[in-house]
Order: C-alpha cells, then sequence, then structure tokens
C-alpha cells in the first residue's frame, strides 16, 4: 500500500499526514468522537475518530480491516491501556492520529469466536487451535512467532557466516530413515514409500559435496501419544560437518550456534520477550561437557536419587542439571552430557573406540530439557554394515545412504535441534503445540 506508515514508525511524522492500515482491536464510542486502537505487523496505534467515522463503523465488528489517513499529534487522550507493542491500548504512545478519512477495506459483521484484544487468550488449548484464524492475531500469540522466527534467523546467520551451505531435505523417502515402527506410510505410483522421520542421512550424503551443510527440515513420526510434548509432525534445524578430529568439534558449532541464536532473540525480539514475561538463562564463559555416568553420579549425589543405572536421564534429572547444578558451578544454564550407550543412539553414530558399549554422542541440555542432539558419525563402508545389521535393519534398503561410504566420507560429524521444542523451552511454554504454528498430532489435523 503506498505512502502506508507503521504503527512503530508514527513518532518520527509527528504534524504530518499520513497513511495507516490494520485491524480494528478495540473501539471506543464516546457519542461525539470515539478512540479506535489499530493493530499492524508492528504494534498498535491510536485513532481518534469523528462522529461521522464512527458511524462508518457502525455494525461491524472488531478484526475489522481499515485504513485511516489523518495527522500525527501529541497525545492527549487517556483512554487507558499499555505501552508501545503491547496486548493493551497504547496510552503510552506520545502521539496518536486525528483522522480526516475512513475506509473500511474488509469488513467483519460476525462476532469474533474468541476474543484476542484482550493480554492474554484465556481458553482451552483445543479452543486456541481449533481458532488459530484469529488467535494467532492476540500479540502474546503473535509474540511466540516473531520470537521462533528470531530463532532461525540466528541460527542462519550464525552457519552463513562459517561459510557453510544451506540445503534442503525431501520429504518423502523410500524406507524409513532411522529405523522403527513410527513412520508414515505413503501411497507413492503403486508402491509404498514414507514420510521423512530424519534428513540425517541426507545431510550425511551431502558430506562428499559441501563439507559443512545446515537446514531446516521437516520431520515426521508416527506418535501415537497426544501429550504435551508429542507432535507428529515438527521441524529440525539441522547441522553438519565434515573434516572433524573429535566430538569436541561439532559441540564447539553446537555451543556457538545456541550463543548466536539466544542473541538473535535478545537483539530483535526486546518487546516479545517483555510481553510474554521471559527471562533468558545465563550463557556463562563456556557449557560444561559430561559424561552421561557422570552426571548421573552428579545428579545421585545432589538430590539422593539414584538412576546411575539408566541408560539416560530423566526429565528431572535434566531439569536439576540444567537449572540448579550448571547455573551453580559453572554460570550457564547449558550443559553437554556425552557417551550415551549404543543401545539408546541410531546406526549412523559412531562408537567410542575406548568402549564401544558407548557412543561419541551428546545432548545439550538447556532450559531443563534436552534441546540438541548429535555426535559423530560412521565414515568407513563397513563398519556402517555392521552397525545397521546389529540395529536389525537390512543393508539393502540404505543402498543409496551407503554408496556415500563406498566412494570417500571424512570423519564427520553434526546435530539436530527441534525448533518447536526450543522456541516451547524459551519462553517456557506449557505444551508444546503453543509453540507450533498449525500444530499435527495423532488427534489434530485442522486448520
Amino acid at each position: 500500500m503506498q505512502n502506508r506508515i507503521l504503527a512503530s514508525e508514527l513518532p518520527e511524522h509527528l504534524g504530518q499526514s499520513v497513511v495507516v492500515a490494520g485491524w480494528l482491536h478495540r473501539l471506543r464510542d464516546m457519542a461525539k468522537f470515539g478512540f479506535a486502537i489499530v493493530r499492524d505487523r508492528s504494534g498498535l496505534m491510536q485513532v481518534v475518530l469523528t462522529a461521522e467515522q464512527l458511524e462508518q463503523l457502525k455494525g461491524l465488528q472488531v478484526e475489522t480491516v481499515i485504513k485511516v489517513t489523518g495527522e500525527v499529534v501529541k497525545k492527549q487522550s487517556k483512554p487507558g491501556g499499555a505501552g508501545p507493542g503491547s496486548a493493551g491500548d497504547p496510552s503510552a504512545y506520545e502521539v496518536e492520529i486525528q483522522a480526516t478519512t475512513l475506509e473500511i477495506l474488509s469488513p467483519v459483521r460476525d462476532v469474533v469466536p474468541v476474543e484476542v484484544n484482550n493480554d492474554s487468550v484465556d481458553v482451552h488449548l483445543d479452543t486456541l487451535l481449533d481458532n488459530r484464524v484469529v488467535t494467532l492475531r492476540n500479540p502474546k500469540q503473535r509474540a511466540i512467532f516473531r520470537v521462533q522466527a528470531a530463532l532461525v534467523h540466528g541460527f542462519r546467520s550464525f552457519m552463513e557466516g562459517q561459510g557453510f551451505t544451506e540445503i534442503f531435505f525431501p520429504v518423502l523417502a523410500g524406507a524409513a530413515s532411522e529405523g522403527g515402527a513410527e513412520f508414515f506410510r505413503v501411497e507413492y505410483y503403486g508402491r509404498e514409500a514414507t514420510l521423512t522421520q530424519s534428513a540425517q542421512l541426507y545431510k550425511q550424503i551431502t558430506m562428499g559435496v559441501y563439507e559443512g551443510v545446515y537446514g531446516v527440515s521437516y520431520s515426521f513420526r508416527a506418535e501415537k501419544f497426544a501429550t504435551s510434548r508429542h507432535l507428529t509432525e515438527f521441524n529440525q534445524l539441522e547441522f553438519e560437518v565434515g573434516f572433524v578430529d573429535s566430538m569436541e568439534d561439532v559441540m564447539v558449532y553446537g555451543e556457538s550456534a545456541t550463543r548466536a541464536m539466544l542473541g538473535a532473540v535478545e537483539n530483535e525480539c526486546k518487546t516479545e520477550l517483555a510481553l510474554l514475561g521471559v527471562t533468558l538463562p545465563p550463557l556463562g564463559e563456556r557449557f560444561p561437557r559430561i559424561k552421561l555416568q557422570e552426571a548421573l553420579e552428579i545428579y545421585k549425589e545432589g538430590t539422593g536419587i539414584d538412576e546411575t543405572s539408566e541408560p539416560d536421564l530423566s526429565p528431572a534429572a535434566e531439569k536439576w542439571l540444567s537449572t540448579v547444578w550448571a547455573p551453580k558451578e559453572h554460570g550457564t544454564g547449558f550443559i553437554f552430557i556425552t557417551h550415551y550407550p549404543e543401545t539408546k543412539r541410531p546406526f549412523y553414530v559412531a562408537l567410542d573406540p575406548e568402549d564401544p558399549s558407548l557412543t561419541l554422542s551428546f545432548d545439550l541440555i538447556g532450559f531443563g530439557s534436552e534441546i540438541v542432539s548429535g555426535g559423530m558419525r560412521i565414515n568407513r563402508y563397513d563398519e556402517q554394515i555392521e552397525r545397521i545389521k546389529a540395529k536389525g535393519l537390512k543393508p539393502e534398503e540404505f543402498e543409496d545412504y551407503l554408496m556415500m561410504h563406498k566412494y570417500g566420507i571424512p570423519p564427520e560429524g553434526g546435530w539436530g535441534m527441534g525448533l518447536q521444542r526450543l522456541t516451547q523451552n524459551v519462553l517456557g511454554l506449557a505444551n508444546i503445540k503453543e509453540a507450533t504454528l498449525f500444530p499435527r498430532d495423532v488427534q489434530r489435523l485442522r486448520p
């Protein structure tokens, strides 16, 4: 729209005639004049309307799309509310618009099914998601996905700065990429295909081309649970790098990327973080690295809970280690846990030569939960064949993947980071579906 000004730009145009447009967020009729709170992508603005302009809005509901021409003046009226970018009325703004003309671009006559112009959308989660078309318009709901976008921006910016290549992954595959039964079958021209569970095989193949790659993938898991932690479709921030000497090289990239991503959120989303009441955890000078068995011993010593015979960390242990132990001992809310048992890791993860019952793998724990999983990969053909068989899989189903091992793949490693889970953890949301724009689970396939 030509010459349109955003709400955030209004103070720069004091005394000028401007054109603004957006959604009618709230309306207050004072009979002889009124106040319209208008929302655009940058925030909220207050427009002073004449009685004639109020008449134009008669019978229309909030979320009506309007265009206003008027003069930007210092604010004199105080209809009440909160400050710039907040969920309430922007009464703390220095300026408002004295409307000269009002145009209805898209009238709304039906009552909106859920109130979206309050501080929060206070409804059941299913109601929130069923009405996603309008509930996303609430400033707090919108803020969630501004933060998510900043996380992706920080990820991409960091990887670009390292000289790595962004790649794009297929969604359809001829076999289950991780093995197991939790995959979706798709009829594909008379034969069976699957929706990819992971981009792992594809990013490894590119190690023979680019040496360092990253991307945002779609992953599908036929989860049969409708819990606060499960989705059937989600995004992964993927990374893989060749010619590395050790797992430490891979963890350094994981730590640096995490710092860059949270830095992007802090720099780009100050308003959103304040609106959502979120304080980011301390980063410290360096994320500690400890082996799984050592972590279990630390957890036992610190809490009296003995899980030392377990092959993984419990959710309670992850939370304690990253929110209590790591901040106290290392000044950070993040910790790498390494050397998971080979029974807990996929066929492509390298075994520890000093103890083949363990893998050269790691998880990065932060915000009380696992946020990154990665490790070193097997790069030799014979060794990879043995591991596939040991996992009860058939090498012939991985012919394309194994071809890279035949024709030279460097020592390499990488990691994946679940975007929705990371967003949930950063913002402290109760359910991963709140961190998913249009979530899919065992029960939900709309909107």
